[in-house]
């Protein structure tokens, strides 16, 4: 299951959830350049999680094929993107990083971050249709911003 309480970056206060995110972080940079350097690629350029996106990425070239790869540091989940597009990233799957990256993390396909999401509205709150854990906060957030697919809530922008 992806979609798992506080995937979104929302713990509603659940204090299991919490983690070191600098770590996290430091050994997402890390498996990053180590595993880019066996594909005989390249780290452009790196970026924190900040303010505005809360998740660390690389931006990556191998063999001439620049892409991105993003960290959900709640629960080590990877995408591949062709773009950084906050709201509209365009995922996709490369089977070389991804054998890479498979030994420590989650890699998401895009079949998996294209599920729609399917939800229903109704005075007493909203259901999600899809199976998950996500917390009222969560779902309150994913109905306001209309989020349309799996990977939009992984790799939310919600501000």
């Amino acid at each position: 299951m992806i979609l798992k309480r506080g995937v979104t970056g929302f713990s509603a206060g659940d204090l299991s959830l919490e983690r070191d995110w600098v770590a996290q972080t430091a050994e997402f940079k890390k498996y990053c350049y180590a595993s880019v350097q066996q594909l005989n690629g390249c780290i452009l350029a790196f970026f924190e999680p900040d303010i505005d996106l809360g998740y660390a990425h690389a931006h990556v070239k191998i063999d001439g094929e620049e892409l991105y790869i993003f960290h959900n540091n709640m629960y080590d989940d990877i995408a591949f993107t062709s773009n950084r597009d906050i709201g509209g990233l365009k995922f996709t799957d490369h089977k070389l990083l991804g054998a890479l990256f498979e030994n420590r993390y989650t890699v998401l396909t895009v079949s998996q971050l294209a599920e729609p999401l399917v939800y229903q509205t109704q005075s007493g709150g909203i259901t999600l249709m899809n199976e998950n854990e996500l917390n009222d906060v969560e779902l309150r957030f994913m109905n306001h911003f209309r989020s349309q697919t799996v990977g939009d809530l992984v790799f939310n922008y919600w501000d």
